[in-house]
Formats: structure tokens, sequence, C-alpha cells
């Protein structure tokens, strides 16, 4: 009855990815460059309590803007996208600094099958 409840837990890095020994930056530092993921984890900002995601890749956490909080969930909870995540199919690139509609500055980025 309660084994429904075990799937609180869902495996979001590849296996064997050491995140502990990483350190974080700013998806902005990888202007230009291929970010080959590895996995990704939420964490809640104490600042705003909000969520946020924090992908693991190229050898570092690497903090993502806020609107990438919801496309992370959307390939938590599809389980054949997560798959291709943990399989090492997906990057991020044109990773770029752009202004938001806000005026805010932030970075630009698009996801690739790999």
């Amino acid at each position: 009855m309660f084994n429904e409840l075990n799937t609180q837990h869902v495996q979001t890095v590849r296996e064997g990815i050491d995140t502990d020994v990483m350190e974080f930056r700013p998806l902005a530092d990888f202007e230009g460059e291929t970010v080959k993921v590895d996995g990704f984890f939420f964490t809640r900002s104490k600042k705003y309590n909000t969520d946020q995601v924090v992908v693991v890749g190229n050898g570092y956490k690497i903090n993502m803007p806020a609107r990438a909080v919801d496309v992370f969930k959307s390939i938590r909870d599809n389980e054949n996208m997560l798959k291709a995540v943990l399989d090492g199919k997906l990057e991020l690139i044109n990773i770029k600094p752009i202004t938001a509609k806000n005026g805010n500055d932030t970075v630009a980025y698009d996801l690739h099958d790999c």
C-alpha cells in the first residue's frame, strides 16, 4: 500500500558523478561553449524562497536562470527525457547574455540533443 510513496526520490545525476567535489559557476561563464549535461538537481533559494535548478556539466555545478526550473521539472517528470539526460544525450548550446523583457540581464541557451 505504501510502496507508491517510494518514488519521491528520483535520480537526476548520472551515476558515478561526485557533485560534492565540484564548484558552482554561473551559466554566463560558459558563454560561447557547449555544456555536456551529466544531470541536474533542485535547490531552494533562501533569499527568495523559490526553487532553483543546478545543471551538472563540464565538471561544474552550473546555476541556471530561474526560468529553467519548469523545463527541468518537466524533464525530471518525463521518464524518457530523464533517461536521455542520464545517458549523456543533452547539451546546452548557444549560451549568450541577453536583456530580458523586464530589463534584467540574463543568459539565454538552447537545449540540444546529442
